[in-house]
This record gives structure tokens, C-alpha cells and sequence, in this order.
């Protein structure tokens, strides 16, 4: 590590550990409303682990009262109420209420059962999902629950809700790619009937919000409302796509999850208390800073693209990856019905000019560490690439991040 840069050791990565070690985090931290803790690979023990115990500081140390990760909002509901002291098993929850099968993990599961219990010991922390529903392969959990809320309140809505599950069925899938496999397959004319659909009931709801609220309705539009926006940016995320696969160079930057992503976020904190702080989870390449760069000639928006640019210095973004040992990537699996294949390989020793590279630990060091990047902002000669699952993403890192917390081995 450079001399001179800013470093916090953490002593564990045990979950309930005292959290004394962390206090010189605070400073880092400062005023910023919104945290995000990023990783390099889903589904990392030590990933999930420093996670644990980073929420935990920023909920008991600092007050953050909300807790959002990268994964379904209309499936996160269910999770927010168990959290809050709803009924339900622990494991069921976890894995029904998060997707990309992020619940499955016991140290997830052992983050929301530490938020219910401090909950129910007196805290008043919400869990929300950031994403679109159903790994992106289905409209039905958004649109499920628009039609709970309007049932009742608004009997014409039926038939557009009707049409539009039809219309969805035909292509939705458990499984990502095979969604978008059969959306490609789907007539034009049945896809431009959906997104027609999908317009037309958002401009109804829009237009009835005073009615609903006569009707007794008020308390859950926002997040009916919210629900029937990510449907329809799942359903134009599948357009751009597949528009983009077709060739359309002004398709291809059209990053409409991250942008889903973001309008949760700017959701979230517009239904909560005045001064509330948010803590989100995701990928490194999601919370970032600044666009992706795709070959120096095309930039993508991401999640924390549009945080920074909304929230300023009130958004802080922590890059979260290793040094060695073993991490799970993808790769390509034709034929198959994912369409990937998930595995388990060694990583390479940092590549130069790497952020691990830098801040590798010195000889006997072997706890993770956490430092400040932004003293490095501007500076060519810094960091310019990451580790992103076994492989690389090229950007000045410190422009990207604020802070890096490094992982020396995963096992």
C-alpha cells in the first residue's frame, strides 16, 4: 500500500462482533445520505460477511434506517414486513423475497434475521428490493401487486390487467436469458400490444390517484404506482435489447435496469422521514460512479452514475474485492436453460495497475482493509482497472469509487 493513504484495518469479519474497530469509518463516511457497499462476485462468504458487519455500523453507529439490495422491490416487500415482525420463516423469506437466488445464502439469511432483531429490540429499519422483479425474466410480481391494489378501488382496471398477464405469460421464464430467448421469439405485433397496454394502464392510474385516495385508497399508492413503473422499464428493457441485438447502435446504451434501480432508490427516499440514510447493496459495476465505458466510444449509465450526479458528495460508494484466492465467474453455456454456466476458479495475482494491486497488504498483513481512494481522484497515474468476477474493468477507479474495502483471500 502507498504511504501516506488513509487505511482502516478491520479486525473480523464475524458478523456480531463488537464493532469498535470500524468507528474510524465515521469520518470516512461523514454526511453522505446514501452508502453503497459493492463486491466483485455475488454470493462470496467474506463478501457477505463484511457486508453483515458494515450495515450493522452504519444502522447501530449512524442511524441508517434503510437497507436495500440488489435484487426484486415487488418481492422485497414481503421481506420489509418480516423484517418489521411480520410471520414467516426465516429461510423462506429469504429465498422467496430475494432474487438471482440471493437468499439462499445463510449469511444473507443472517443479515435480514439481525435486522428483525433489531427491530423488535426497538430499531425501525426498512428492507427494500432495488431491482425489477423476477430476475428479470417475468412481469408477474409487479404486476401482482398493482392488481392487489387496484382491486376494489378501480374495477376498469381488470381488463387492462388481464391483457397485459396474457401478453406477459408467452415469454416469461425462472430463468434470465431464457425470458429474453422467448421475448426475441415473441410477434412484434403481440410485444408492441403489451408496451401499448402497459402505457395506457400507468396514464390511468396517474389520472385516478385523487379517486383512489376519495376511496379510501391513498396509503398504498406510491408503492402500487412505483410496482407499475418497473414493469413497464422491464418491459423496455427487453425492447432495448432486443433492438440492440438487432443492431441498433442507440439501443445499446440503454442501460434501463440500472436506470429501474435508480428511480427505487429516489422511491425510497421520497417515502421515508425527512433525513432518513440509505444503505445499499450491489455489484461494484452497479454503485460506481461514473458511466461504464464500452470501448472509449460508448458510455452506459449505472445505478450510482445516477446517484452521483443526483446526490453529489451526499453518495458514497465502496468498491468491495480480493486480493487471492477463489471466486465464482460465468461463462457462456449454449443450449442450456440458463444460458450460463456459474463456477468456482482460482483468481490471478492482480494485474498491474490494478486497484488490488495497490492496495495489496504487506507482508503479515492478512486483514481486510478499507481506504480512501479520493485523494487519487484526477490522478492518471492511479488505479485503472478492477477486479470484476475473474476478469477486469477498465476505468480510473478512483473517479469510480470513493473507497476501497479489500478482501486479502477468499476462500
Amino acid at each position: 500500500m502507498p504511504a501516506g493513504m488513509n487505511a482502516i484495518g478491520i479486525a473480523t469479519l464475524e458478523p456480531d462482533a463488537a464493532l469498535d474497530d470500524l468507528e474510524p469509518l465515521r469520518a470516512l463516511i461523514g454526511d453522505a445520505r446514501i452508502v453503497g457497499i459493492g463486491e466483485s462476485a455475488h454470493n462470496v462468504r467474506e463478501y457477505q460477511q463484511v457486508r453483515h458487519r458494515l450495515v450493522r455500523f452504519l444502522v447501530e453507529r449512524m442511524g441508517f434506517s434503510i437497507v436495500a439490495l440488489e435484487s426484486g422491490f415487488s418481492e422485497g416487500l414481503a421481506v420489509d414486513r418480516w423484517v418489521r415482525g411480520g410471520d414467516g420463516d426465516e429461510r423462506e423469506v429469504a429465498e422467496q423475497g430475494l432474487t438471482y437466488r440471493f437468499g439462499r445464502t445463510a449469511e444473507t439469511q443472517r443479515l435480514l434475521a439481525w435486522l428483525r432483531e433489531h427491530n423488535r429490540l426497538g430499531g425501525d429499519v426498512r428492507f427494500a428490493g432495488l431491482d425489477l422483479p423476477a430476475d428479470l425474466g417475468s412481469l408477474a410480481p409487479a404486476v401482482e401487486g398493482v392488481s392487489r391494489y387496484l382491486d376494489g378501488v378501480d374495477p376498469g382496471a381488470a381488463q387492462f390487467l388481464e391483457q397485459i398477464r396474457t401478453y406477459a405469460k408467452g415469454w416469461a421464464s425462472p430463468h434470465t436469458m431464457a425470458a429474453f430467448a422467448a421475448y426475441r421469439e415473441t410477434p412484434a405485433a403481440d410485444r408492441d400490444a403489451l408496451t401499448v397496454l402497459l402505457s395506457e394502464l400507468a396514464a390511468r392510474v396517474d389520472a385516478l390517484r385523487p379517486i383512489y385516495a376519495r376511496r379510501g385508497a391513498a396509503a398504498g399508492f406510491a408503492t402500487a404506482r412505483h410496482e407499475l413503473r418497473l414493469a413497464v422499464l422491464l418491459d423496455q428493457m427487453l425492447r432495448a435489447q432486443l433492438a440492440a441485438v438487432n443492431g441498433s447502435g442507440a439501443h445499446a446504451t440503454v442501460n434501463v435496469r440500472d436506470t429501474a434501480m435508480a428511480e427505487t432508490v429516489r422511491h425510497l427516499s421520497r417515502e421515508a422521514p425527512a433525513g432518513s440514510r440509505m444503505v445499499i447493496s450491489a455489484a461494484n459495476t452497479h454503485l460506481q460512479r461514473i458511466p461504464i465505458s464500452l470501448g472509449g466510444t460508448f458510455e452506459v449509465s449505472v445505478l450510482g452514475s445516477h446517484l452521483a450526479v443526483e446526490q453529489g458528495a451526499g453518495y458514497l460508494s465502496i468498491a468491495v474485492t480480493s486480493i487471492g484466492g477463489r471466486t465464482p465467474t460465468r461463462r457462456p453455456a449454449p443450449g442450456t436453460e440458463t444460458g450460463v454456466e456459474v463456477l468456482t476458479v482460482d483468481l490471478a495475482p492482480p494485474a498491474p495497475g490494478s486497484v488490488e494491486a495497490l492496495l495489496a497488504p504487506g507482508e503479515g498483513h492478512v486483514s481486510p482493509r478499507i481506504t480512501d481512494l479520493r485523494p487519487m481522484r484526477g490522478d492518471p497515474g492511479g488505479p485503472q482497472r478492477f477486479r470484476n468476477l475473474d476478469s477486469y474493468i477498465e476505468l480510473p477507479v478512483a473517479d469510480a469509487f470513493d473507497l476501497a474495502l479489500v478482501v486479502p483471500e477468499l476462500a
